[in-house]
């Protein structure tokens, strides 16, 4: 047994339930959980199972595709599995990138913003935040990360954000211009340059594996204030997927003021709050669910926003943010 400190067998719910999806421990007609049988029985081959299961990267692109926000596990599913042509693939990795990006700057800038994190003392401008220049999120987001690390101030997005990632997706987002004449290039030039930037990306995911822990979700309907009904947004399929959730008292008094169906919400551990005014969702009348959509720029008055998985833009009216984007402002501007 290792001298260091004993893991416990809740550290790991994900692993324990992977073993118990993938294994089946039976005696006669009784069935027992293979995570805890193996746990108690020889704790060293539980976690040698377990070293093997964060080091798997089949499992790992399992995770990713079951767990991950959905703009991300839908793009790298698709990517992987239902591509027309390398043309096509390219585009989906391309698209896959920019959620990691748009996904990243929407939850850390709202937990900036639930926190009241005086982001005026980071030196970030107002109109950054406005940009739709993707290395200007990045920026904004290594410097909330850093601020709060190097200030000790609890922060759940820097759980999972390495600083270090953020340099390996500043180094992706230098690929832009393959991604850009990827059209102008034969089949085969198309599959040559997926298969070099494909290995980038998923290193960059693997990296971020934690957030395979971060719920996204839209408030639908409850009994009980508490345990709310709620649309899920979590894995490769685009739609969301209702389920019931449960919120501490303390975590529900804080997001009063915006907890309805109007919002997308990010749930961390115990923490939840509110995604606006950068993730949103488009939800047509004939649609049975809505779909994530993120924010790109400013244009005509209006918020123009990009919907995942749709190869189009919606406008959106400034006011159905103003609460958040006035909450925000208040934290940016001197």
């Amino acid at each position: 047994m290792s001298d260091g400190k004993k893991i416990e067998f809740v550290d790991n719910p994900d692993f324990n339930r992977w073993l118990e999806e993938n294994y089946q421990v039976c005696i006669e007609e009784y069935e027992y959980p293979s995570s805890r049988v193996l746990y108690n029985t020889t704790y060293e081959d539980y976690i040698e199972a377990l070293g093997r299961y964060n080091a798997d990267p089949k499992i790992e692109f399992s995770r990713i595709e079951d767990k991950f926000p959905s703009p991300i596990a839908y793009y790298f599913y698709q990517a992987n599995n239902n591509y027309q042509n390398e043309h096509h693939r390219l585009d989906l990795l391309k698209s896959c990138w920019e959620s990691i990006v748009f996904l990243l700057f929407g939850l850390v800038v709202a937990e900036a913003r639930h926190k009241k994190l005086q982001i005026k003392d980071i030196g970030i401008t107002w109109k950054t935040f406005w940009s739709d220049r993707l290395f200007e999120k990045l920026t904004i987001i290594e410097n909330i990360i850093d601020y709060t690390t190097k200030n000790g101030i609890v922060f759940e997005c820097a759980r999972f954000i390495p600083i270090a990632t953020l340099a390996d997706i500043k180094t992706l987002n230098q690929e832009r211009n393959g991604f850009a004449h990827a059209a102008a290039r034969t089949a085969a030039q198309q599959k040559e340059l997926y298969e070099v930037l494909c290995p980038l990306l998923e290193d960059v995911l693997k990296q971020l594996i934690g957030l395979e822990n971060v719920i996204i979700l839209r408030y639908h309907s409850s009994e009980t204030p508490l345990v709310p009904r709620c649309e899920i947004f979590n894995g490769s399929s685009i739609e969301g997927r209702k389920e019931g959730i449960v919120l501490k008292k303390e975590r529900y008094i804080e997001i009063l003021d915006h907890w309805n169906a109007s919002s997308i919400f990010a749930m961390i551990n115990d923490q939840i709050f509110c995604l606006s005014p950068f993730i949103h969702f488009s939800q047509d009348a004939h649609e049975t669910n809505a779909v994530l959509c993120f924010y790109k720029k400013e244009r005509n008055g209006k918020y123009l926003f990009e919907v995942v998985s749709k190869a189009q833009d919606k406008e959106f009216e400034k006011s159905c943010f103003t609460t958040t984007e006035n909450q925000l402002r208040e934290l940016v501007v001197p």
